[in-house]
């Protein structure tokens, strides 16, 4: 018997089936239709449009494009001063070498075919990786605390590099993401020398805040075409996909974990799974980072055994996420499928509803969810859980509300690593724009509500962008990147669903991806070359 027959005779498509007939005819349906074609014959649509689909505004007027397009002419010419030497020295005939043979092996020819660029970015692809095999396989005494600065310092070089011999002076690229994330690495600095009681403290808390800040502007400049977002988009998937698949044999095997994990009223679960991150929260949130940019891979290949390879993985990401049993992730996942049904494909909302109601009965699911009802609950979180934490928090905050209590400070890894003052409980926060807001005060927190702003409204300014020809269809050489796109927007809103609960900026590979992706959205909506796509 054939797998299509088994799966059209099963309970659960004929359940499907019949969600989706009584969908068609229902009214709520017909009035939603009503009301999309109203709004788009509104005149606040012929607005948001307009705003929406604007030139990139200031930033390519700006003083900073000027300031960015003599800084290349300054490369440029010391460039071709430098380059000569350059070219003659020992190290750039291995590189030469090392790269001519590369480009011949079967098994890794596309990796060096796209040159440095291309390791660097598949380095910060495979960031968590690399991460965990220097720390918790290799062990290495040194490498692994200095590893990612040295490939940011790499990435830096290459960058400057490129610009120096570069045949004439390249066009800056900039886009509208720039000025809002300088401004707030601005303003961090100025309050790391304007509240610093111990300054060395100032300094580690302030490069733990904004330091993997700086991948977006090299990433946004390091990807030189879609073939270099495509390779880089890939790499994290399927790295997020191999982790996800850890994470499931972990549930299988019903790996051991800490009795704080859980409560004694949950007797339902019987793990958590957590991989390589030690923390199901942060699997939790790496899955729902990456399980819609699956999706969207899903979406944009046309091959139909890579569209059900990429639901696959898509799949495996959500069941990772489930198993890890973090509610906060959970609730993150539902937010991420909403806004990539509403954005792709809206039939995904009646799956949603289906897997909402399946997990409801599954026993874990349920004592999780139940919990939070109970009078045991309560008193938990408010005997040492969030709700006492955020309200000591908010005590601190009274102390400097203007300027905050200092970075690194209270509230996460930097801060419990000295634990400077006797009289302050330290905890993580477990909610960091609470840990921005008591550490920077009110000026840096609303700094940082500005650049999370800015990212949303770039981000729904490049998926009007690219959702144009997606719309129409069309099937050009250079395909709309409006699935890919809208994946890594719907990712980047459940992150900022989850810090809500948890300090998720706290791990340096979270913010480095989440900043990574953030540059290839913005490269998807201002910075694509055609003309490259097109090869």
């Amino acid at each position: 018997m054939r797998m299509a027959d088994v799966l059209h005779g099963s309970l659960l498509w004929r359940l499907c089936m019949a969600i989706a007939v009584c969908w068609r005819g229902s009214g709520l349906r017909r009035l939603g239709l009503r009301i999309g074609a109203s709004f788009r014959a509104s005149r606040t649509h012929r607005i948001g449009a307009r705003i929406l689909g604007c030139s990139d505004g200031t930033s390519r007027s700006a003083a900073v494009t000027r300031l960015l397009a003599w800084w290349n002419r300054v490369l440029w010419r010391f460039g071709q001063v430098l380059m000569p030497a350059v070219r003659s020295s020992l190290v750039y005939r291995i590189y030469g070498a090392v790269f001519r043979c590369g480009r011949s092996s079967r098994i890794l020819g596309w990796l060096f075919r796209g040159g440095l660029t291309a390791f660097v970015l598949t380095a910060v692809g495979l960031y968590c990786l690399i991460d965990y095999a220097l720390r918790d396989v290799l062990t290495l005494p040194v490498l692994p605390s200095v590893w990612d600065e040295c490939l940011m310092l790499l990435a830096v070089l290459w960058v400057l590099y490129d610009r120096m011999r570069a045949p004439q002076p390249l066009t800056p690229r900039v886009n509208p993401m720039d000025t809002p994330v300088f401004l707030f690495v601005g303003v961090g600095l100025a309050l790391m020398f304007v509240v610093s009681p111990f300054f060395s403290i100032a300094v580690s808390g302030y490069r733990a805040t904004v330091q993997y800040m700086v991948w977006f502007y090299l990433i946004s400049r390091l990807i030189r075409d879609d073939r270099d977002l495509i390779r880089l988009y890939l790499v994290l998937v399927l790295a997020a996909f191999l982790i996800s698949l850890h994470g499931i044999y972990q549930y299988i095997v019903a790996v051991p974990i800490p009795s704080n994990w859980t409560d004694q009223a949950e007797a339902d679960v019987r793990t958590r799974v957590y991989s390589i991150f030690g923390s199901p929260n942060i699997m939790g949130d790496f899955m729902v980072l990456f399980a819609p940019m699956a999706a969207g891979l899903a979406y944009y290949v046309r091959n139909w055994k890579a569209k059900l390879f990429f639901w696959l993985v898509t799949f495996c990401m959500c069941f990772a996420c489930l198993f890890t049993m973090s509610r906060g992730a959970w609730m993150a996942m539902a937010v991420v499928i909403l806004i990539f049904a509403l954005l792709v494909d809206r039939r995904l909302l009646a799956l949603m509803c289906v897997a909402l109601v399946c997990a409801l009965f599954l026993p874990f699911v349920a004592s999780r969810i139940g919990y939070l009802l109970t009078p045991e609950f309560a008193a938990s979180t408010n005997n040492g859980g969030r709700g006492s934490r955020w309200t000591i928090a908010m005590s601190y905050l009274n102390m400097s509300p203007v300027f905050g209590f200092g970075l690194g400070m209270f509230g996460g890894a930097v801060a419990m690593q000295h634990q400077i003052y006797k009289w302050i409980s330290y905890f993580y926060v477990d909610n960091y724009y609470l840990k921005i807001l008591v550490e920077m005060g009110w000026v840096g927190f609303t700094c940082f509500i500005l650049l999370l702003l800015a990212l949303l409204f770039t981000g729904l300014r490049v998926l009007y962008r690219t959702g144009r020809g997606w719309k129409r269809k069309e099937q050009s050489r250079t395909r709309s990147l409006f699935p890919l796109c809208a994946g890594m927007f719907a990712g980047l809103c459940g992150v900022l669903v989850h810090c809500y609960f948890e300090n998720i900026f706290e791990e340096p590979y979270m913010m480095a991806y989440f900043w990574s992706i953030a540059a290839m959205l913005v490269y998807a909506g201002f910075l694509r070359r055609p003309a490259k796509a097109e090869q």
